[in-house]
């Protein structure tokens, strides 16, 4: 391999590396727009979830800055709580807080 071939070389492997790092960014928005956010901030998204049992699923939603706790399944569905506070484990260690004191 000659000293051209190894240039050549270096040179590609150093394009495709700025190529991975500027198409980050480009995917970012493509996500942010396929998702529907609007002003960088999205709309509804599902935080996480947890069957109960094999009928009832609790969920956790975020609508904007706001996260609503969802109790579906069996013969209701239930939205338990729209939080005051940013997120769900921000009351949770406030409510422990309460129990102790």
């Amino acid at each position: 391999m000659t000293l051209h071939e190894c240039v050549n070389a270096i040179a590609a492997l150093i394009f495709i590396i700025v190529l991975i790092f500027c198409a980050r960014p480009l995917l970012r928005l493509l996500e942010q727009k396929k998702s529907g956010a609007r002003d960088g901030q999205a709309g509804l998204s599902l935080v996480g979830q947890m069957a109960l049992d094999r009928t009832r699923r609790l969920s956790v939603v975020r609508y904007g800055a706001r996260e609503v706790l969802v109790l579906t399944g069996g013969n209701q569905d239930i939205l338990m709580d729209w939080t005051e506070r940013e997120t769900f484990a921000s009351a949770l260690d406030a409510s422990d807080a309460e129990d102790v004191a």
